[in-house]
C-alpha cells in the first residue's frame, strides 16, 4: 500500500475536501465522523436553498490530516462512497495576455 503524505497549507492546518456525503448530513454529523480520526478545527458542509449539495470541508491538524483521508475515503456512509482529499483552491481565470504593441495600439484610438 502506498502512503502519501501532504505538505502544509496553512499554519499547521489543512484543508480536506469531503465529497459524495449524504444529503440528510448536517455540520454537527460530519464534524463527529471526522472525530473518529482527528480533531476538526472547522467543518463547513456545502448547502444550495438550505439542502446539502453532497460535499464540505474539513479543517484539522496536518498531523492528522493523513488519518482522516486514509480512514474516510472510499468508505461507505448511508449507501454512498465517501470521496475524502486534500483540498486545492479553485484556479483563478488566467488573465488575458495583451502585448504592448497592441495595448498602444489600443490607446491610440481612445
Amino acid at each position: 500500500m502506498m502512503t502519501v503524505v501532504f505538505k502544509n497549507l496553512q499554519g499547521g492546518y489543512m484543508d480536506l475536501y469531503v465529497g459524495n456525503l449524504p444529503t440528510n448530513l448536517d455540520n454537527q454529523a460530519l464534524k463527529k465522523l471526522i472525530g473518529i480520526y482527528a480533531t476538526p478545527q472547522s467543518v463547513k458542509i456545502i448547502k444550495d436553498n438550505g439542502v446539502s449539495r453532497g460535499f464540505g470541508f474539513v479543517k484539522v491538524a496536518e498531523e492528522e490530516a493523513n488519518a482522516v483521508i486514509h480512514g474516510l475515503n472510499r468508505k461507505l456512509l448511508e449507501g454512498k462512497r465517501l470521496c475524502v482529499r486534500r483540498s486545492y483552491k479553485k484556479n483563478p481565470q488566467k488573465k488575458l495576455f495583451i502585448s504592448k504593441k497592441w495595448r498602444e495600439k489600443a490607446a491610440e484610438k481612445f
